[in-house]
């Protein structure tokens, strides 16, 4: 895996609708990254490798899943965003993506291995309190269910 993302930071949106992103995830990103909706109520950052990883396998699925797959792909190319970092290193997140992913003032980036998560920081709040949980006690998530 080419970048790794780790770690928690917390940043707040400016009155551009812009984030910074942490120092240390910078250099993934310089040429530019995308923004997508993810499926759990955050954006995903993503270097244009993974990108075009994803985007690779969802044009897959079209030409294999009817209008099921012709659709999903229509909806993950158009709810995307490619984003310049600034010298600051500030990305502006659309308007669009802001509400999807209901980024208010206060937002937490997170580094989730192979791309970065910005999240509200509410959100986040109870996303990982239920991620620490599961870490806490596996045997309450999804071993025990598969065992089932």
């Amino acid at each position: 895996m080419e970048s790794l993302f780790v770690g928690q930071h917390e940043h707040s949106l400016d009155a551009k609708g812009r984030i910074v992103l942490p120092a240390s995830f910078r250099s993934a990103f310089e040429p530019s990254g995308f923004l997508i909706k993810h499926s759990e109520g955050c954006l995903a950052l993503m270097t244009p490798d993974r990108f075009g990883e994803i985007a690779g396998q969802m044009s897959e699925r079209s030409q294999s899943g009817g209008p099921h797959g012709r659709a999903a792909k229509r909806s993950f190319g158009a709810g995307a965003a490619r984003v310049l970092p600034d010298k600051q290193g500030r990305i502006a997140v659309p308007e669009e993506l802001r509400r999807f992913a209901g980024l208010q003032r206060e937002c937490v980036v997170i580094g989730a291995i192979d791309e970065v998560e910005i999240w509200d920081a509410g959100r986040w709040n109870e996303m990982n309190a239920q991620g620490e949980s599961l870490l806490a006690a596996p045997e309450s998530g999804t071993e025990a269910a598969e065992r089932a």
